[in-house]
């Protein structure tokens, strides 16, 4: 077929080129093949220049397109008619099913084609709510469901559209497995266990695994009644888990009440295949429904675990044998372990002989408890039983794959399954080795989904619902046998372990040829001893004969012959006999013989026919085969609550034997059907019973004689006594005194007994006993965990303060009020952390978390004791309010131990300030050194050193010698030394301290730091309250401007699982509350735009039409003030089973934004790969509604929402950075989670360049500053853990090319923060647990550094977030108590010269008096005016006294400008300035501002800062810092001189003062041109000056006459500091500021 379409697509092009002949011939009646042409050049639309993924006329191929017409023949039957196969269907506007389509275009569609498909959609009623629309990336192709008939042909119309796709439905589930086995009923087999009644009823499985999301409807109970999930295990009535541990960690409460959450899937996916009941649909069921759950998490969150979790999972497990949970589960029957030990691929290990740990204790758990311990051969794929599968009492097993069919006979191996033999142990029992034992199904498994999403502090735990996953292993085809083996144990609970593995063995549908014929006649390698059976291997328990496994060509043995009239000798019914009652639900067995030497007999064959007085008989059950044996015959069936009716006369049971030809062998039986059952009718399941309680209900078989009736698993005992000739209905009652039990949940069974002794099944309810007063019941939640330092500790030395972390939970009928608390353990008493509590008020239901601490003071391992009510004044059961541990505390040594412990130094001021020149600001270094022995240390001397950049080396910069570093038995000793230091410029500065003297270690001696010095100060710290429960997540600051005048931010929090976002201004005042998101599912993002509003991006979650919860992704953008925009979204909902979009960064540059994130593809087009991409959501302009979304930047990345961390985004010049996580197992062979970096283009994914960055790497932080036309990449992120914990931090280019990386250690660091501040700056915060707990440290970063800078201490606590509010900063944190605070991190020097500073004109008048410009104008103009008489009284005076000099200096503490000036005739410029030869500034002077005081000998500033700032080596810092001592003095001055003077004119009357812009600044002033002055007379024609006494007073301003003017002298002088060129008429001037920079030039 795909070679005749190629045909008629060539033939089409030459069609194409002969077209001007076809035109000129006449129309004719086309033929078959003329119109399949036509059809083909219908669809070949002009794709031109169109993007395309796809290759031009693919669609030519497809498939179910029989006709050529581009429309699915599937889609063509459903529009004549048939009905929609869509699993996602829903009645559309039509009145038909929808339907779920493909639209394939010739091109990749776009806009146009997106908006026009919609268009027609929403024409016919499109139902978009919970629809699925989704444009493929790698197709030219749109996904759509919810698609009405109706509109199939118009989409199929579109021009661009070249075939319509129906979506094929995938359904591989435990639908085909559990029936396969023979578990479930199915149209195929016989004989099934769930047919016999059985469910795993009272059997207790424990599953050891990466614990179980025990809340799943499919997990959470029995009845799948009232089971909306909740995480308290305890509040359903008839629940299924009974008892959890925490193997994973030492300090778990081994008493069972934990609840192990399942952070991976793997545990709560084997859970449901073993005992699942599939919710209330009834689908994904379990083998063993009616089983009790006990969850064992031996396995982390990431799936893996050291050896010594599963070894403590088992043995918990081992003493926990005969443990009453309650609720009539008691013990553990079954261990289910779906794991082992991993294998070698480089070695090709060929696993375990059986002589591990955790075989042996496998072993122990099979032989001694009694413990059937089902384990997974392993999933290599090769020869390779691994531990503890390898253990000889081990019951392991291998996976098969059905082929997604009940029928048996297309089975085979999966190729991942390993295979045996196991490796020898070289004793005489070679049965040993023959592993793996069976196989079960294992493949396309569906069971319980877990949910694994984020969790956030604050946020409830995301909670199992009813979704269900595929998955395939080994792991899925154990359970499946765990629950058989329940099975197994229900129908004979006496079975030990051993019994239970050769009845399974010898019970299995044998497979393959025998692989060791010597030792077994039917063991293979890769089958075992056969394929699962459960309905044989439930029969062989039972003593019966197994149902046969024959196929009469439909695979279930049905053969339907007409039997002759007449009969041969040759048949006997022995059983039942005629008159026997027969009851529904229960197993008909009928059994016969055949005749010797009658026959030959092909088959037996056996026919059920219902008769009645007045209506035709009914056929039961056609003929279906027996089994025969020998001369035996048999066949067993369940008998269906169907066949059951009032009515009936009799049942009449045909057995006829088949031979050649016509020979039948007749014999027949009549029997009647009946039925036993009981039912409750009150009180309700669930109720609260109390006292004597009354039950009622009703009950009817055949020859009823009582009712029995007991407590959870208690003994059975008569109630009721019914008539025993009445077969209809009967009522029943019987009273019971409730008190006989203690308080709790208990469970109800009762069951109709006839007068034969048969049974009917048990029917249970559950009900709550409260006979005692209403209290409180206490008891612990969780695990109990030990810190130290904020650390996790599995041991201390004595002296060590520990934290005890634990949740008390109340479960009672009645709140509690000061409840007392007590830690019991040796050591000694402290009042700063006591080792006693008390909880004000714990209500019904509430959990708190308390923390109490140990002063561990003695060596040695304790028994540590906590307890709740101690003094028993609750009143509650206190069986479960003390919990014991042991601890090890290691004796402190003898000797003198010093150590520098982590953050062992600080600052006097927490960021130091560089000095200005002669003023110089030392900071304190204070540094702390332990002494963990028991001995004084004594003379130690400590040296300060300090690296010098331009030696290279380090400098001794101070010493100081301690005379006694106390030591002692119980805590440690310490000396804190103070040294001091000076630096001059902002930076790093590094030093390192040495200890000398006797006891110290050398290679604990040396301790090498940093110190931040910096131009900004740290504020003191602000408590911030939030409400009880709700968590603070990020800050986000926002710098001054409308809404706010001093900038603030935003602070996101969590309460009640919603996300909220607070206003929080400068001053730490949080005066608004905004919700964001009232059903938030977990992940959020934030950037700050250009318009000082913040952009947002968060997931939530809905329930749709169909009752699936969909996750979304929300964003919009709020102010400072808490506006919020509206709500968009972009990207496609998501089922929690086909995935989850996690891991938000949101970044802007400019008007560009690009939110980025990880997208959890579950589904994978159908092929459930789980696979993980990276998407982003881009837009060039954040003010536009057009938004590009990319689901491929990065495809396949090997990283689960339990394992990564947010990625980091940033925006560059020209391309997208990103840093992302993904596991890796290079170098090490140690798998672990890496980072790594990409960048590309929006417009080209996915991403082509991408790098190795990190290793072990959690919480990256990236910012891209652009330095010219290249970025470059300031990037931080943690690396390890605990105390192993780093800071790594790199300035890299865009090709990750710089290998030189910082490591700054920091232990239990939790988060990085960078925030920039503009001008290239970029500054750091990052915590670390010290030596007086958690911490918040400081560093940066300036544009032109080649390494990032870390770090001060500048507060205690975990770092929350941070953000700038201008030139200014905000840092928030968190204490470990949960105390949430702020700290400003101010600038102490800011930018004046700042756009929004007022300019120029706002640095002229700021010395000047007035709180408003207008005034300070006035001031200016009067001190103008009063500068301008002076200069003129000078002038007259000098010219008088014949050009006498007079030196002026006018002294700055900036500097001293001199001026010497000679009495000429000139009045022009004295200056004008070149800058770069750009343009010129030309500073007129008149008026000539100018302070006039005389000559002082000596400086007013010392001589080494005049020495300083006159060699021009003062730092701009200090310049200007003595500028404005200088105005201030000038400002004094002018304000002395100004009480002198007459009253100003009215503003009005002043003459109008100049006022420049910037941009006049940057212009030239071009003065009028000035007449030339006539010749100057000879010096001897000059006449003599008058003396200053006969000088006369200068007249007023208005009547002086105006100079004529001259060219005067001058010379060009150039900045050695700003460059800028500057004319000098002055001819006498020594020094001068420069006016562009204020550098002193020498002249």
């Amino acid at each position: 077929m795909r070679g005749i379409k190629a045909l008629l697509l060539a033939t089409v092009f030459l069609i194409a080129d002969m077209s001007a002949l076809t035109s000129a011939m006449p129309a004719e009646e086309p033929e078959t093949g003329v119109e399949i042409i036509d059809e083909i050049e219908d669809r070949m639309p002009f794709r031109g220049d169109r993007h395309a993924t796809e290759e031009y006329g693919w669609w030519f191929a497809y498939g179910p397109d029989t006709n050529f017409d581009g429309l699915d023949d599937r889609l063509e039957r459903v529009i004549d008619g048939e009905e929609s196969q869509s699993t996602t269907s829903i009645i559309g506007d039509d009145g038909r099913k929808t339907v779920a389509i493909v639209v394939d275009y010739a091109w990749h569609p776009g806009k146009e084609e997106v908006d026009e498909l919609v268009e027609i959609l929403d024409r016919h009623g499109w139902e978009q709510e919970g629809a699925w629309f989704q444009v493929l990336d790698s197709l030219d192709s749109i996904v759509v469901d919810h698609v009405p008939v109706s509109a199939i042909l118009e989409i199929h119309a579109i021009e661009s559209v070249v075939v319509v796709e129906m979506q094929n439905v995938m359904y591989p589930s435990l639908e085909s497995a559990n029936p396969a086995t023979r578990i479930q009923p199915s149209d195929v087999y016989s004989g099934t266990v769930y047919d016999r009644g059985y469910d795993g009823e009272g059997i207790v499985i424990a599953v050891l695994d990466s614990g179980v999301d025990n809340e799943h409807r499919s997990l959470n109970d029995f009845d799948d009644e009232d089971d909306e999930p909740d995480l308290d295990p305890n509040s359903y009535s008839d629940q299924k888990w009974v008892a959890g541990y925490d193997a994973t960690s030492q300090a778990s409460n081994p008493d069972g009440s934990q609840d192990p959450d399942d952070g991976q899937g793997h545990g709560t996916h084997v859970a449901g295949i073993a005992l699942g009941t599939g919710d209330s649909s009834r689908v994904h069921i379990g083998a063993a429904p009616g089983s009790f759950l006990v969850d064992i998490k031996v396995l982390t969150d990431s799936g893996g675990t050291n050896s010594q979790n599963s070894l403590n999972g088992i043995q918990w497990m081992i003493n926990n044998v005969d443990t009453d949970w309650g609720n009539g589960a008691k013990g553990i029957q079954i261990g289910q372990m779906s794991f082992g030990s991993i294998g070698n691929p480089i070695n090709q290990d060929s696993g375990d002989n059986g002589t591990g740990a955790e075989a042996r204790l496998v072993n122990n758990a099979t032989y001694d408890a009694g413990i059937a311990c089902i384990v997974a051969a392993g999933n290599d794929g090769r020869q390779r039983i691994a531990s503890p599968g390898s253990a000889d009492g081990a019951i392991t097993i291998g996976s098969a794959d059905n082929a997604d069919t009940i029928n048996r006979t297309d089975d085979f191996m999966a190729s991942y399954s390993n295979t045996g033999p196991r490796v020898s142990d070289n004793d005489d029992d070679d049965w040993d080795e023959l592993k793996p034992d069976l196989v079960a199904f294992g493949s396309g498994i569906y069971s319980a989904s877990a949910a694994t999403g984020t969790s956030f502090p604050g946020s409830p735990r995301p909670e199992a619902d009813n979704a269900y996953e595929s998955k395939d292993g080994t792991s899925m085809a154990t359970p499946l046998v765990s629950g058989v083996v329940a099975l197994m144990l229900q129908a004979e609970p006496s079975l030990s372990p051993v019994e239970v593995k050769d009845i399974l063995r010898n019970s299995s549908e044998k497979k393959g040829s025998p692989s060791e014929p010597s030792v077994s006649n039917r063991w293979n390698s890769d089958w075992g001893f056969g394929s699962l059976d459960a309905s044989c291997a439930v029969d062989t328990v039972l003593g019966r004969s197994c149902t046969p496994l024959t196929d009469g060509g439909g695979g279930g043995g049905v053969v339907i012959v007409d039997p002759p009239n007449e009969s041969d000798e040759g048949i006997i019914f022995d059983t039942p006999t005629n008159g026997t009652w027969l009851l529904t639900g229960d197993m008909m067995e009928l059994e016969g013989r055949i005749i010797a030497d009658t026959g030959p007999w092909n088959s037996v064959q056996v026919k059920l026919t219902q008769y009645y007085e007045e209506e035709d008989e009914v056929v039961l059950m056609d003929w279906q085969e027996a089994s025969v044996q020998n001369l035996s015959w048999s066949f067993n069936d369940l008998i269906p609550t169907n066949w059951f009716d009032s009515e009936e006369t009799a049942v009449v049971i045909e057995v006829q034997a088949l031979g050649d030809g016509d020979m039948v062998s007749n014999a027949a039986h009549w029997v009647r059907i009946g039925r036993m059952s009981a039912a409750f009718g009150s009180p309700s399941s669930g109720s609260t019973l109390s006292d004597t309680v009354s039950f009622s209900g009703t009950a009817q078989g055949i020859e009823p004689t009582e009712l029995i009736f007991r407590v959870d698993s208690g003994e059975w005992s008569s109630v009721y006594t019914f008539d025993e000739e009445d077969y209809e209905a009967q009522d029943w009652s019987f009273t019971w005194d409730s008190t006989e039990v203690d308080d709790g949940s208990h469970k109800i069974s009762i069951r109709l007994v006839n007068k034969s002794g048969l049974e009917s099944d048990i029917v249970r309810r559950t009900y709550t006993i409260d006979n005692l007063p209403a209290a409180p019941e206490l008891r612990f939640q969780g695990s109990v965990e030990i810190y130290d330092q904020d650390l996790p500790a599995s041991s201390a030395i004595a002296g060590t303060i520990l934290e005890i972390r634990f949740n008390v939970v109340n479960t009672g009928d009645l709140d509690a009020t000061d409840l007392h608390l007590k830690l019991d353990a040796p050591g000694s008493e402290s009042s700063t952390y006591p080792s006693e509590g008390k909880i004000p008020r714990l209500d019904q239901g509430e959990t708190i978390a308390v923390t109490l601490w140990w002063w561990a003071t003695d060596a040695g391992t304790h028994d540590v004791t906590i307890q709740i009510d101690p003094n028993g004044v609750m009143n509650d059961d206190e069986s479960d309010n003390e919990y014991t541990f042991q601890f090890e505390i290691e004796e402190r040594p003898l000797e003198p131990t010093l150590r520098f412990l982590s953050s062992a130094v600080t600052t006097s001021k927490t960021i130091p300030q560089p000095s200005d020149g002669d003023n110089k600001k030392p900071y304190e270094i204070r540094v702390r050194v332990d002494n963990l022995g028991r001995t004084d240390a004594t003379d130690i001397k400590m040296t300060l050193y300090t690296w010098i950049e331009e030696s290279a080396k380090y400098t001794e910069t101070g010493s100081n010698t301690l005379s006694v570093i106390p030591g002692s038995d119980t805590s440690s000793g310490n000396v804190v030394t103070v040294f001091s230091y000076t630096h001059d410029e902002i930076g790093m500065v590094r030093h390192k301290v040495e200890l000398e003297g006797n006891g110290v270690e050398i290679e604990h001696s040396v301790l090498e730091f940093n110190v931040i010095v910096d131009e900004y100060s740290v504020g003191s710290k602000t408590g911030l309250t939030v409400s009880d429960g709700e968590a603070v997540l990020g800050f986000v600051g926002i710098p001054e401007g409308v809404d706010s005048e001093d900038g603030g931010g935003l602070l996101f929090t969590t309460k009640n699982g919603e996300l909220h976002v607070r206003t929080l201004t400068s001053g730490f005042s949080m005066p608004g509350d905004t919700l964001i998101e009232d059903n938030w599912a977990g992940e959020f993002a934030f950037a700050l735009r250009d318009d000082n509003r913040v952009h947002v991006a968060w997931t939530k979650r809905a329930t749709n039409q169909q009752g699936y919860t969909m996750t979304d992704v929300g964003m919009a953008s709020i102010g400072m003030l808490g506006d919020m925009s509206s709500t968009s979204s972009h990207l496609t909902p998501l089922k929690l089973s086909e995935g989850s979009y996690w891991g938000f960064d949101l970044t802007t540059n400019g008007d560009e934004i690009v939110l980025a994130g990880y997208h959890r593809d579950v589904v994978t087009g159908g092929s459930w790969n789980d696979m993980t991409n990276v998407f982003m959501i881009y837009n060039n302009d954040y003010r536009s509604s057009s938004w590009t979304v990319k689901m491929n930047v990065l495809s396949d990345i090997d990283i689960k929402p339990q394992d990564g961390d947010p990625l980091a985004v940033a925006i560059g010049k020209n391309e997208i950075h990103l840093l992302y996580q993904s596991m890796r197992d290079d170098v090490t062979g140690i798998e672990r989670v890496g980072l790594f970096y990409a960048h590309g283009t929006i417009s080209q994914t996915p991403f082509s360049f991408q790098a190795p960055a990190g290793d072990d790497a959690k919480m990256p932080e990236l910012i891209v500053l652009e330095d010219g036309k290249e970025d470059v990449l300031i990037a931080a992120w943690i690396e390890g853990s605990g105390r192993a914990s780093e800071i790594v931090s790199v300035v890299q280019d865009s090709i990750w090319s710089v290998d030189d990386y910082t490591i700054t250690p920091s232990p239990g660091a939790t988060k990085v923060v960078m925030i920039e501040m503009g001008d290239g700056k970029i500054k750091v915060f990052h915590d670390e647990v010290g030596v007086s707990g958690p911490v918040t440290k400081y560093g940066l970063f300036n544009l032109g550094d080649t390494v990032v800078s870390l770090s001060n201490i500048i507060g205690g606590g975990h770092v929350v977030g941070a953000g700038s509010i201008g030139e200014d900063g905000i840092v928030i944190m968190t204490s470990p108590s949960g105390q949430i605070s702020g700290k400003t991190i101010a600038n102490i020097n800011p930018d004046k010269n700042s756009e929004d500073d007022g300019g120029f004109l706002a640095v002229l008048l700021s010395p000047l008096p007035g709180d408003s410009q207008q005034e300070k104008m006035i001031a200016l103009g009067a001190i103008g005016g009063i500068l301008f008489l002076m200069f003129v009284a000078v002038i007259v005076v000098l010219r008088r006294s014949h050009r006498e000099e007079d030196e002026l200096e006018v002294s700055t503490e900036t500097g001293d400008l001199e001026l010497l000036v000679e009495t000429e005739e000139d009045d022009g410029p004295l200056v004008a300035i070149d800058s770069d030869g750009e343009s010129e500034l030309v500073v007129s002077t008149s008026p000539l501002n100018v302070i006039l005081e005389e000559e002082e000998e000596e400086p007013t500033l010392s001589d080494e800062l005049k020495a300083k700032v006159e060699a021009g080596n003062a730092s701009k810092r200090l310049e200007r810092r003595m500028k404005r001592k200088s105005d201030r003095e000038a400002k004094e001055i002018f304000e002395n001189l100004s009480k002198a003077l007459p009253d100003l004119p009215a503003p009005g009357q002043s003459p109008p003062l100049p006022v420049s812009t910037s941009n006049e600044i940057e212009q030239e002033v071009v003065l009028p041109k000035l007449d030339e002055l006539p010749p100057l007379p000879a010096p001897g024609e000059l006449p003599v000056p008058p003396s200053p006494g006969q000088l006369p007073i200068p007249p007023a301003p208005g009547a002086l006459p105006l100079l004529p003017g001259m060219p005067a002298p001058q010379k060009t002088v150039t900045c050695g500091s700003c460059g800028a060129n500057i004319t000098v008429k002055d001819m006498t001037l020594r020094r001068m500021n420069c006016p562009v920079c204020s550098e002193v030039i020498n002249m």
